[in-house]
């Protein structure tokens, strides 16, 4: 008897974000691999952000919440004896036995502060559980893979496996000039550095901000909006003429702000994976990072590093690239585009196949 295959499809009905982008592109590619899988949706309309047209989704339960995860879905394997069900957003439900689940990152753990308490303490007790009653844990960098084995030492390396994040290359791409001149929600067409994340503590907008008044050649702009699961933050000081904040922006925007951008700047303090400078990449924009491990597991030498602790040397790597712009532009972003092609959906997807296999003997 054949072991089916689920995949918890609560991230559907949430907006596409980091992890539901992550969770909705796997389940993509795995359908144009002709893997046979069900995903089991909450009742909850499914977000406008998901075209679900050649995926098999069954609506189960009520609610949406983590209380649909944890408690309602359970029950839709009453009865059940051959299944596995994949949770590629988070914890999955801790009464379900056969299950993978993801873990993305644990900067939680690095840090508490960056996180609301509720946040923190669910994630906190919960996490645990979930790892001691899944068969096996995906995550997505080598890097997330050594901190999941630095808190978690009970667990075994060969019960953790890596299946990596990718891009749209369809999406994210080098735009013709006439595109790149198309409407923006932005505040002209000058010269300017471009910030794309969720507006939290571990993001480090702050130092970003504070470099960023010293820049007199070109703007900030920053495309994201605030999360309720992070702290609250102290205002950010935006009084400079020189920094714009865009909110949230479509995918089409943002595109071509990547092209339009001078470079590319993540001053992120922790990431799991970090997408934002792979599309980037895509984009042929310039991409300039933090100097932490997994941002070098990432981007390896297609991009110009920079210590986050110090705004000094923000502001400092910053200038230096756009004072020598006309010289290095090009060859990083030929760099870039080398640097993309390690990752794709359809390889993400095979090795992720490859893992359920494994897992249904």
């Amino acid at each position: 008897m054949t072991t089916y295959l689920y995949i918890n499809g609560r991230f559907l009905t949430q907006p596409m974000t980091g992890v539901e982008r992550y969770a909705y592109n796997i389940c993509k590619a795995m359908a144009a691999l002709h893997q046979s899988f069900t995903i089991v949706c909450p009742k909850a309309p499914v977000h406008q952000d998901y075209d679900v047209s050649d995926l098999n989704i069954v609506h189960y339960g009520i609610g949406n919440s983590h209380f649909w995860e944890q408690c309602v879905l359970p029950f839709f394997f009453i009865g059940k004896k051959k299944y596995l069900v994949v949770s590629f957003t988070g914890l999955g439900s801790i009464l379900i036995g056969h299950k993978m689940m993801t873990i993305h990152d644990l900067a939680f753990l690095k840090n508490p502060s960056w996180y609301s308490r509720t946040y923190y303490w669910y994630y906190r007790l919960m996490t645990p559980l979930a790892v001691k009653t899944s068969q096996h844990i995906l995550t997505v960098s080598e890097f997330s893979k050594s901190e999941i084995l630095r808190f978690y030492p009970f667990l075994k390396g060969e019960k953790i496996s890596v299946v990596y994040n990718a891009i749209d290359r369809q999406l994210f791409r080098p735009l013709n000039s006439e595109l790149v001149k198309g409407d923006l929600q932005s505040p002209g067409s000058e010269r300017f550095v471009l910030c794309v994340s969720s507006i939290d503590p571990r993001k480090n907008f702050a130092r970003l901000i504070e470099a960023c008044q010293g820049l007199t050649d070109a703007k900030l702009y920053i495309v994201g909006k605030n999360n309720r699961e992070f702290s609250q933050q102290k205002e950010l000081d935006t009084t400079s003429e020189h920094i714009h904040f865009l909110g949230k922006v479509s995918d089409n925007e943002l595109v071509r702000l990547y092209n339009q951008a001078a470079c590319f700047v993540f001053p992120s303090l922790y990431e799991g994976f970090g997408l934002p400078p792979l599309e980037a990449m895509a984009c042929g924009c310039p991409v300039l990072v933090s100097d932490i491990p997994v941002e070098h597991e990432v981007c390896g030498d297609a991009a110009i590093y920079f210590n986050p602790l110090e705004s000094n040397d923000i502001l400092h790597t910053i200038k230096q690239y756009l004072n020598n712009a006309d010289v290095i532009r090009e060859k990083m972003r030929q760099k870039g585009y080398e640097n993309i092609m390690r990752f794709s959906w359809e390889k993400s997807a095979e090795v992720l196949m490859k893992i359920i296999s494994d897992n249904r003997k």
